[in-house]
């Protein structure tokens, strides 16, 4: 079932960025989602897998590339906080603390996408 949520998020974003200008800046923001989406839903999601997104999410430009940097390094944080140094309790022994922090960590890598293709109109209409 979660290859094919994955496979549904991937192809909904390539088909919004489809339907959109192709403008550079848009590729670059629907490129950084949809690895984030990629890593966020799929079955495994190693911790060195948030290295492929660091060259990426600081390329997206103006107040958004922002937000989604400071959205990444969260992510960043939140798995630094867990592994490796409570990897062996998670592993083995189902910490809790450690299995927060990996939801935690997901729930970011989501909502990372979210802030890289939600459209600015619809971005202030939210606030």
């Amino acid at each position: 079932m979660q290859s094919i949520v994955q496979a549904a998020v991937v192809i909904g974003l390539w088909i919004a960025f489809a339907r959109g200008p192709a403008e550079p800046e848009r590729l670059v923001r629907y490129s950084a989602a949809t690895v984030a989406a990629f890593i966020a839903f799929g079955k495994v999601l190693s911790p060195q897998f948030l290295i492929w997104l660091i060259p990426l999410v600081p390329l997206a430009r103006g107040r958004r590339g922002v937000a989604a940097s400071a959205v990444l390094l969260v992510a960043l944080v939140l798995t630094q906080l867990w592994f490796p140094y409570r990897y062996w309790d998670l592993a083995l022994r189902q910490d809790e603390l450690a299995s927060y922090l990996v939801f935690a960590r997901d729930l970011v890598l989501i909502a990372l996408v979210a802030v890289l293709v939600i459209p600015r109109r619809a971005a202030a209409r939210m606030r």
